[in-house]
């Protein structure tokens, strides 16, 4: 199934935000740490394994999106998707 110009502006905002998100994971840990704390341990857990599952899938696209490219332009179809 297709995925559309709107989807695919909403799938890497989201990507984005969840890399950026992740990168600095430290800062916001300690700015909303006194809520972590008053809302229990599981809530700042819970985040720390979301930011880094983001950030994660967030480098394994870009390293697919870059192997496809670079596949493409070896192959001599370069491709219109710029």
């Amino acid at each position: 199934m297709p995925v559309t110009r709107s989807e695919a502006l909403f799938l890497c905002g989201g990507a984005v935000a969840g890399a950026l998100a992740a990168k600095h994971f430290d800062k916001i840990k300690d700015k909303l740490s006194p809520l972590f704390a008053a809302a229990g341990g599981a809530v700042g857990d819970a985040y720390s394994a979301a930011a880094r599952t983001v950030g994660e899938r967030f480098e394994s696209i870009q390293d697919a999106m870059a192997e496809a490219h670079h596949h493409a332009r070896t192959n001599g179809t370069a491709s219109s998707t710029h």
